[in-house]
């Protein structure tokens, strides 16, 4: 009996033992794989959308990033211009970081694993200047130009011997630019590249009809444009119409006859499109709006003058546009968050032509001066007894383009929101419809 009982007891310090033993290895296992484990791979995509003109939104992909021999426990982002660095634990969510400041940024990618370990990697994004593509006349016909909004890096994007108007940047990408082109008979709906590259012919004419003052989707998907093909062409018949990008799916939206509508502007945040016609204005026209819940046209703003169209005519175009009597090229525009509206106004009937800006139901309309005053920056010479016509918001919202009738040529102007300094940014020839990001 003593033997069995010595006997068990040797037997439980052997197991006390073996459990010791494998208690052991175990913390050198453990102590091994924290020193000889992997460390994490980060991996990182970039996608800025072939966008390339502040403010430019990218989202960073971190998904393919992971930890060979454990999980990963956390993860830093940083984007390189200076702003706090994204944190967090699921790399399977995509980040976003929108960049406001033109420049070339180093973004990394630290990864932590539950040992303690980290991978690392880079990637460098290049964000280009707000671009503003407008037409100028300075070889004896209208093309398309592009420029930094300082008025710098001044080009030609396409030159020919006939007459291209009304360049409009696609939202989001900024890689496609619509305008309206003549060929000697009519005008058309045209796209292209920014280098002026990958042009194709969206409209056709029918009854020699004008198409022209193209205007993109917030989604980039469908084209607004203003033609005069309903019946035989003439300067009473303009209505809205729509396509796809393509030149698909044309679809008539207005009906003003026996009025006319022209100068569409898509809305950056929905699928409303303001537009000017002259059905019941006042001072020759007004600013209507194609309302697309309701699916249907309403006035948004009349005064004694011309309102939304209002600019000198455009003279020696080979092909006259058949706008209608009276009506210029301006048209109204957007404020990138739709809260505000840009437009040329006449002060009075047949009077100077000013820029003015209201709210995007029609209300508290001012001239630009004013509001510029009412940022709180005082500048008196922003509304002159020159005529300022064909107004842009500048997507970066900075300011606002305009156009500037100095008695001898038209040139573009920008007016700083942040100082009220108004910059001339052409100096040659008659330069028009400047544009950025709509």
């Amino acid at each position: 009996m003593f033997a069995n009982r010595d006997g068990a007891r040797t037997g439980g310090k052997r197991i006390l033992a073996i459990v010791c033993l494998l208690l052991t290895l175990a913390g050198a296992l453990t102590a091994c794989r924290g020193f000889f484990g992997q460390a994490p791979i980060a991996l990182l995509v970039v996608d800025q959308g072939n966008d390339q003109e502040v403010p430019v939104m990218v989202t960073f992909d971190l998904s393919g990033s992971n930890d060979p021999d454990g999980t990963i426990a956390s993860y830093e982002l940083e984007f390189g211009d200076g702003s706090a660095a994204r944190t967090g634990t699921d790399v399977s969510v995509a980040v976003t970081h929108e960049y406001d400041t033109a420049g070339t940024y180093t973004i990394l990618l630290t990864i932590t694993d539950n040992d303690g370990r980290i991978g690392m990697t880079n990637a460098v994004v290049t964000i280009g200047p707000v671009m503003i593509t407008f037409a100028a006349d300075r070889v004896g016909d209208f093309d398309i130009y592009r420029m930094q909004a300082d008025g710098t890096d001044q080009a030609v994007v396409y030159n020919t011997d006939d007459e291209e108007l009304f360049p409009d940047l696609v939202r989001i990408t900024r890689d496609k630019i619509a305008y309206a082109a003549e060929d000697g008979t009519n005008w058309d709906i045209w796209i292209m590249d920014t280098d002026g590259g990958g042009r194709s012919q969206l409209t056709t004419p029918t009854n020699d009809s004008n198409q022209i003052q193209p205007s993109w989707s917030r989604t980039g998907t469908r084209i607004a444009y203003a033609s005069n093909a309903t019946q035989t062409p003439s300067a009473t018949t303009w209505e809205i119409y729509t396509m796809t990008s393509a030149g698909a799916a044309v679809t008539q939206l207005t009906s003003q006859s026996p009025s006319w509508a022209i100068a569409p502007a898509y809305s950056p945040v929905n699928d409303d499109i303001l537009f000017v016609s002259d059905k019941t204005a006042t001072g020759g026209s007004a600013i209507w709006l194609w309302d697309d819940s309701l699916g249907a046209a309403i006035e948004l703003y009349d005064s004694t003058g011309r309102d939304g169209d209002a600019s000198p005519a455009l003279v020696g175009l080979a092909t006259a546009l058949n706008l209608p009597v009276s009506a210029g090229i301006s048209r109204p525009c957007w404020s990138p968050d739709g809260e505000k509206i840009v437009f040329s106004r006449e002060r009075t009937a047949g009077g100077i032509v000013d820029v003015y800006v209201m709210d995007a139901d029609g209300t508290n309309a001012e001239t630009l001066e004013e509001y510029v005053d009412s940022l709180g920056v005082t500048n008196t010479d922003i509304t002159t007894d020159d005529d300022e016509f064909c107004p842009f918001w500048l997507e970066d919202e900075s300011g606002i383009a305009f156009v500037r009738d100095d008695g001898a040529e038209y040139h573009i102007y920008t007016v700083s929101f942040a100082t009220g300094a108004v910059t001339e940014l052409t100096e040659t020839g008659d330069n028009v419809s400047p544009a950025s990001k709509r």
